[in-house]
């Protein structure tokens, strides 16, 4: 009879050790931090920013319009080694594309920060590292 009892605290013991460990890593799994680095431009100037696009190695993101006073972001994801361009196209219709340096890679966490005047990079933060194994 001790022998039932013990298979039962055993069993027991199982059930609830699963039932609290599934959810538990479901929680830590969705939660964690996801690769990729958070790129915010801000337009300092006092014209609009047009047809905004944001390039990485092997991606390109747009951002649309940013007006005067505004700002635009998304999270890059580059396919391999990488660096960030800033392509639009000023008040006066011109193509540009402003080579924003840094150096990150494919799984890697972090922000850049990129406030633009008059077509020209003013300030560049980059905050970026190696993103978590898991």
């Amino acid at each position: 009879m001790a022998e039932v009892s013990n298979k039962r605290r055993w069993w027991l013991l199982v059930v609830v050790s699963v039932l609290i460990a599934v959810p538990t890593g479901f929680f830590i799994y969705i939660l964690r931090p996801r690769p990729g680095i958070r790129v915010t431009i801000q337009n300092t100037g006092s014209t609009p920013l047009r047809s905004v696009v944001l390039h990485v190695t092997g991606r390109s993101y747009p951002l649309g319009d940013i007006a005067a006073g505004s700002s635009a972001d998304a999270t890059v994801k580059p396919t391999t080694k990488s660096h960030l361009e800033i392509e639009f196209t000023d008040a006066d219709d011109n193509p540009r594309r402003l080579n924003a340096d840094g150096y990150f890679d494919s799984g890697w966490q972090g922000t850049i920060r990129v406030s633009i005047k008059d077509n020209a990079i003013d300030e560049n933060d980059h905050q970026v590292r190696i993103g978590d194994l898991f």
